[in-house]
């Protein structure tokens, strides 16, 4: 499924980017507890670990403009800014926190109380912090269109 729904969004973000003289990115959004770190059930998580596989994909995303990570968590805003700077001392850039400002509602959809998201990495919709980030390193790392883009010996 995992495999499946990161497919799907790289095939519809060539087929919405065609043609166009602007170029869409890719927004991921991403829960931090349990999905990007073991949550330790302490206000600050300070105790970071990062789960196998999560900070290489994470950095990979990081490097392309056309990826956008958006922090998706409950965690209080104290919090959440010492999480974003131990992040990007990983060299892991958060652009935004809760919420997708470069999308804006349309004659069709409303995004004023749902942010628009291409792939969501949740762990209470399925996500396996521990393993599932090798699924989504070697899915991103098959595609033709992430290969053509990107150079992993540069992270």
């Amino acid at each position: 499924m995992l495999r499946n729904a990161i497919e799907k969004a790289f095939e519809k973000k060539l087929r919405r980017n065609k043609g166009s003289q602007w170029e869409y990115p890719m927004y991921w959004a991403i829960d931090l507890h349990d999905v990007i770190i073991p949550g330790t059930y302490t206000r600050n998580n300070d105790d970071r670990d990062l789960y196998p596989n999560a900070e290489e994909v994470l950095q990979w995303l990081s490097k392309r403009d056309d990826m956008c990570i958006v922090l998706y968590t409950s965690s209080h805003s104290d919090s959440i800014s010492d999480i974003v700077n131990w992040l990007a001392d990983q060299h892991i850039v958060v652009n935004y926190i809760n919420e997708n400002p470069e999308c804006k509602d349309t004659e069709l959809c409303s995004f004023s109380s749902k942010m628009y998201f291409d792939v969501m990495l949740e762990d209470k919709a399925g996500f396996v912090g521990g393993t599932d980030w090798k699924i989504v390193k070697d899915t991103i790392d098959g595609l033709d269109e992430w290969r053509k883009k990107h150079s992993h010996s540069d992270v």
